[in-house]
């Protein structure tokens, strides 16, 4: 995402990144608050490893 930045007004470029905690259905749970829990859980170790990054539950507990 960062690599494609973003034209606004005036030839102003944004360069936006994202970090993401991912949960998957059916490893981290069958009900939605599971599957909520485990990205939220993944977040803060996406946002810690640096701009544009994914973390899923998986990696987070050592899986992957």
């Amino acid at each position: 995402m960062a690599a494609n930045p973003v034209m606004i007004e005036r030839g102003v470029a944004l360069r936006l990144t994202i970090s993401a905690g991912v949960a998957a259905l059916p490893e981290d749970g069958s009900w939605l608050e599971r599957l909520s829990v485990a990205a939220d859980r993944s977040l803060p170790a996406a946002k810690g490893g640096g701009r544009n990054r994914v973390m899923t539950r998986a990696e987070l507990a050592g899986g992957v």
